[in-house]
Protein backbone atom coordinates (compact mmCIF):
# COMPACT_ATOMS: atom_id res chain seq x y z
CA UNK A 1 0.00 0.00 0.00
CA UNK A 2 2.97 2.13 1.04
CA UNK A 3 4.30 1.80 -2.47
CA UNK A 4 1.11 2.90 -4.27
CA UNK A 5 0.85 6.34 -2.39
CA UNK A 6 4.51 6.62 -3.17
CA UNK A 7 4.14 6.58 -7.17
CA UNK A 8 0.66 8.83 -6.73
CA UNK A 9 2.94 11.36 -5.02
CA UNK A 10 5.11 12.58 -7.90
CA UNK A 11 2.33 12.87 -10.30
CA UNK A 12 0.14 14.28 -8.03
CA UNK A 13 2.62 17.31 -7.63
CA UNK A 14 3.35 17.54 -11.03
CA UNK A 15 -0.59 17.90 -11.70
CA UNK A 16 -0.69 20.64 -8.98
CA UNK A 17 2.35 22.49 -10.52
CA UNK A 18 1.20 22.53 -14.14
CA UNK A 19 -1.99 23.85 -12.59
CA UNK A 20 -0.64 26.60 -10.92
CA UNK A 21 1.39 27.36 -13.93
CA UNK A 22 -1.55 27.63 -15.90
CA UNK A 23 -4.15 29.06 -13.61
CA UNK A 24 -1.03 31.78 -12.54
CA UNK A 25 0.64 32.85 -15.54
CA UNK A 26 -0.94 35.65 -17.26
CA UNK A 27 0.61 35.40 -20.22
CA UNK A 28 -1.51 32.13 -20.95
CA UNK A 29 -4.58 33.69 -19.44
CA UNK A 30 -3.92 36.41 -22.26
CA UNK A 31 -3.35 33.39 -25.20
CA UNK A 32 -6.69 31.94 -24.14
CA UNK A 33 -8.38 35.17 -24.51
CA UNK A 34 -7.09 35.69 -27.84
CA UNK A 35 -7.87 32.45 -29.06
CA UNK A 36 -11.45 33.13 -28.19
CA UNK A 37 -11.05 36.24 -29.51
CA UNK A 38 -10.46 34.80 -32.72
CA UNK A 39 -12.93 32.25 -32.84
CA UNK A 40 -15.13 34.86 -32.20
CA UNK A 41 -14.00 37.36 -34.74
CA UNK A 42 -13.90 34.23 -37.37
CA UNK A 43 -18.05 33.29 -36.69
CA UNK A 44 -18.46 37.09 -37.22
CA UNK A 45 -16.29 37.20 -40.28
CA UNK A 46 -18.62 33.93 -41.79
CA UNK A 47 -21.79 35.97 -40.99
CA UNK A 48 -20.75 39.14 -42.48
CA UNK A 49 -19.68 37.36 -46.04
CA UNK A 50 -22.91 34.88 -45.47
CA UNK A 51 -24.82 38.41 -45.44
CA UNK A 52 -22.47 40.33 -48.49
CA UNK A 53 -23.14 37.45 -50.82
CA UNK A 54 -27.10 37.67 -50.38
CA UNK A 55 -26.63 41.32 -50.86
CA UNK A 56 -24.62 40.98 -54.15
CA UNK A 57 -27.74 38.11 -54.88
CA UNK A 58 -30.39 40.84 -54.24
CA UNK A 59 -28.40 43.69 -56.14
CA UNK A 60 -27.67 41.56 -59.38
CA UNK A 61 -31.55 40.62 -59.32
CA UNK A 62 -32.05 44.32 -59.13
CA UNK A 63 -29.47 45.20 -62.29
CA UNK A 64 -30.90 42.22 -64.11
CA UNK A 65 -34.25 41.35 -63.98
CA UNK A 66 -37.71 43.49 -64.31
CA UNK A 67 -39.55 41.32 -62.55
CA UNK A 68 -37.64 41.19 -59.33
CA UNK A 69 -38.54 44.86 -58.88
CA UNK A 70 -41.90 44.84 -59.95
CA UNK A 71 -42.62 41.68 -56.95
CA UNK A 72 -40.93 43.96 -54.31
CA UNK A 73 -42.84 47.01 -55.36
CA UNK A 74 -46.11 44.51 -55.29
CA UNK A 75 -45.02 42.94 -52.07
CA UNK A 76 -43.47 45.60 -50.44
CA UNK A 77 -45.74 48.62 -51.37
CA UNK A 78 -48.84 47.30 -52.30
CA UNK A 79 -48.30 48.16 -56.21
CA UNK A 80 -50.96 47.16 -58.71
CA UNK A 81 -51.18 47.91 -62.46
CA UNK A 82 -54.14 49.82 -64.00
CA UNK A 83 -55.83 46.87 -65.50
CA UNK A 84 -55.25 44.78 -62.39
CA UNK A 85 -58.24 44.75 -59.53
CA UNK A 86 -57.45 44.41 -56.04
CA UNK A 87 -59.13 41.71 -53.68
CA UNK A 88 -58.69 42.42 -49.95
CA UNK A 89 -60.50 39.68 -47.67
CA UNK A 90 -61.25 40.68 -43.71
CA UNK A 91 -59.03 38.21 -41.58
Amino acid sequence: MKMFYSQKVPVVIAVIIILIFLVGNNNFRNLIRQYQEIYRLKQERFEIEKKNAKLKREIYLLEKEGSYIENIARRELGVISKDEVEYRFRK
